[in-house]
């Protein structure tokens, strides 16, 4: 077996191809972070996203795990912060040195912020945690009938709520699926800015490498069925009600941003959008809408499946997977106390070091900066947050 690390644009298209090929056999990796077009897409803005490829003797592909390789003291997955998965993705039936990747890309370790618990990257994790996944392979109809036996109210009530916001407003609410309105989706990136403004988290959009990949993302063309952004939109008076707007790969979707205007809130505007999203999606031939991990409400009533998770590490050598080790055991053993609240701070200082480390790598010279960005938001809005929150 060999490992070398390369850049995304190194990839030949037979190793494309065979990373396809991998994705395509295990629906648990159906995501679109976990494709080659992410990483390609994250190296255009990054100049440190490298891809451990795995092979034979004879050269034919094996595996492929990408990161951004910040520093040779750890890397992180491609993406960072604005990545919800990771895994290698390999041949089905083989089992992969996990070990040779960290020394094939000269780093101390990999961390996995939320790796896959049914993939080989699972006997790395040390902490568990899922993301809700909302599956609809018979249809629209089917998974609403699904999710009423299972007790949930949450679709009904959304559907009362768009009847009432149509009578209320005299029939001018509308919704477009797969749109490719750029001032809809410039103001969803104003909402989200307003929101992280206004709730005190950091603004990844001040980070010139992240608005290349959610701009990237969202200009990728409709004709690229391996990967893509995919837009939906519920409007009033043709303006922007709520904006959902998500990733795509194959048949499945990932929802990335939401927001809406504050001034419809009492119609629930953004479950609106979502269950219209989901309406439109599965009329278009996709099966799934991944909501990723998180502990909200309207995640968990329309989620009818879910990706185990967790985050941990694979080792190299050095200090640096040491430290990462004593990181995790630290945490455990304050979560294992009674201590109230202050179980979630190891977690939460964790996590705030992973967003910092996968935020502070410059873009590469001549990609966009947030003075354009800043150019397109009107005056009244100031960040907005990366979440989903409807």
């Amino acid at each position: 077996m060999r490992v070398v690390s390369k850049h995304p644009a190194e990839l030949t298209d037979g190793e494309v191809a065979a990373w396809r090929s991998f994705l395509a056999t295990d629906p648990e990796l159906s995501s679109p972070y976990l494709t080659p077009d992410w990483a390609k897409l994250v190296a255009m803005h990054r100049d440190d996203v490298r891809v451990a490829v795995y092979s034979d003797a004879h050269g034919e592909p094996l595996g492929f795990l990408p990161v951004q390789r910040g520093s040779s003291y750890a890397a992180m997955p491609a993406g960072g912060p604005i990545c919800d998965y990771q895994a290698l993705v390999a041949k089905p039936g083989i089992s992969l040195d996990l070990s040779a990747a960290p020394r094939a890309l000269a780093v101390g370790r990999i961390d996995l912020t939320a790796g896959i618990a049914k993939n080989a990257v699972g006997q790395q994790l040390l902490t568990s945690d899922f993301g809700h996944v909302v599956r609809f392979p018979e249809g629209y109809e089917a998974w609403c009938a699904q999710r009423l036996a299972a007790g949930t109210k949450t679709i009904a009530k959304t559907r009362k709520k768009l009847g009432k916001m149509t009578r209320d407003l005299g029939g001018v609410v509308s919704f477009d699926a797969f749109s490719t309105d750029a001032a809809a989706f410039d103001t969803l990136l104003a909402w989200k800015r307003e929101q992280m403004h206004r709730t005190g988290v950091r603004d990844i959009f001040d980070h010139a490498w992240i608005v290349g990949v959610v701009r990237g993302a969202f200009a990728t063309p409709p004709s690229n069925t391996h990967f893509g952004g995919a837009m939906f939109v519920l409007r009033v008076k043709q303006q922007p009600a709520a904006v959902l707007f998500c990733l795509r790969a194959d048949r499945a979707l990932h929802a990335w941003y939401v927001g809406h205007d504050s001034q419809w809130a009492a119609y629930s505007p953004g479950l609106i959008v979502f269950l219209e999203a989901i309406r439109a999606a599965a009329g278009a031939g996709y099966s799934e809408l991944d909501l990723g991990p998180g502990d909200y409400a309207f995640k968990e009533s329309l989620a009818n499946d879910s990706r185990p998770v967790g985050a941990g590490f694979i080792g190299g050598t050095g200090f640096s997977p040491v430290i990462k080790a004593a990181q995790f055991q630290m945490r455990a053993l304050v979560e294992s106390l009674p201590v109230g609240r202050a179980r979630q701070w190891p977690a939460k200082a964790m996590r705030r070091l992973d967003i910092a480390r996968g935020l502070a790598a410059p873009a590469q010279p001549g990609r966009l900066t947030p003075g354009p960005i800043r150019a397109l938001i009107p005056a009244r809005y100031g960040i907005g947050s990366p979440d989903l929150r409807p």
